[in-house]
């Protein structure tokens, strides 16, 4: 080979690399799924922070939400994303409770009495329950409120704690707080996957649900119920999650779009939850539920009996003693402030 061919090839290798510098880098996708129904105004946000993050990395990270549960229950989509056929998923918080069972705190049941007291107390535990999820491997971006979850039943009107004794009451599939905590009140607990609900009440097999008004209309259980017991149960959120190893691969400046996207739709759903299920409970009274109330005394009863198995609760779940603790603490100071016990 000349001198003149070397030179030829050295410029030619240099060109294919200048070439390769400025050609676009494959888009990466990220693949989450929800059980969150598609046409729902959350599907809707969704997709559009999808877009959102598309258009501000120029194509080169695209996000594809996989609504509807089509790629199965809270637990199936975790194994899917430690096989890496997923990379995130939006979850309930009882699903991620095995990993970091710090998860379960706000769901300890009737441990919150008003939107107001539970938006104090978030305000301070939030970012420790998430700075805990990410040293376990998820990266999440705000957690999103569903809401105060209401007892509901098919048939029997649940008023007083004793109402409930012997109907079937659904508990979400992993939630051993709800499950323990019923079984030790003489309840009986049956664990379901969400997807099941609808037609487990259709065919019998559930008597009573519990979960938020927006959930029974989105999900259409509204449909085979009679009675709502107006007073709040258990606070319910959940959370758009991410495998932290595919969040920390990600360019910097993918990494900051994510974040930014993802914590505004977190943020505004967070927002909408109270004015969701007001509007849901009026549509629960139109479509013919009828809502109970129970009088105080009956409310301090269901009280009693499921904050008197708190200790218990928190320490056979794994949970943290002192954070639980803090959490008291808080609710104890929100609550003399408002002067009530």
């Amino acid at each position: 080979m000349t001198i003149f061919d070397q030179a030829l090839n050295g410029r030619g290798a240099l060109l294919l690399a200048a070439l390769l510098a400025s050609a676009p880098a494959s888009a990466q996708t990220l693949k989450i799924a929800t059980v969150t129904p598609e046409g729902s105004a959350w599907m809707r946000d969704m997709r559009a922070a999808a877009a959102e993050i598309g258009e501000r990395t120029d194509g080169q990270l695209k996000v594809k939400f996989y609504g509807g549960g089509t790629q199965g229950d809270d637990l199936r989509v975790l194994r899917k994303i430690r096989g890496r056929q997923l990379q995130g998923a939006v979850l309930t918080s009882s699903a991620l409770a095995d990993a970091y069972p710090d998860m379960l705190q706000y769901g300890l049941p009737l441990l919150f009495r008003s939107r107001e007291e539970m938006l104090f107390v978030r305000g301070q535990i939030d970012p420790l329950i998430a700075e805990g999820l990410r040293e376990r491997g998820f990266e999440s971006f705000g957690f999103g409120s569903l809401g105060f979850a209401r007892i509901m039943s098919a048939e029997k009107p649940v008023v007083r704690l004793e109402d409930a004794r012997g109907l079937k009451i659904w508990v979400p599939k992993g939630d051993d707080i709800g499950f323990r905590s019923m079984r030790s009140v003489g309840l009986a607990p049956l664990e379901l996957p969400i997807s099941d609900v609808l037609v487990s009440l259709q065919t019998g097999i559930v008597d009573v649900v519990v979960g938020p008004p927006s959930g029974a209309i989105l999900l259409q259980w509204h449909t085979r119920l009679r009675y709502v017991t107006d007073f709040p149960v258990v606070f319910a959120y959940g959370l758009l999650a991410m495998d932290r190893r595919v969040f920390a691969r990600l360019p910097a400046e993918s990494q900051s779009v994510v974040r930014d996207t993802f914590s505004r739709l977190a943020a505004r759903l967070d927002r909408r939850d109270a004015e969701e299920n007001a509007a849901a409970s009026q549509a629960l009274r139109n479509s013919g539920l009828e809502y109970l109330q129970p009088l105080p005394q009956e409310v301090e009863k269901w009280r009693l009996a499921f904050s008197g198995i708190y200790p218990e609760l928190v320490r056979d779940a794994g949970m943290s003693v002192d954070l639980h603790r803090r959490i008291m603490e808080l609710l104890a100071q929100f609550r003399a402030g408002q002067g009530t016990g």
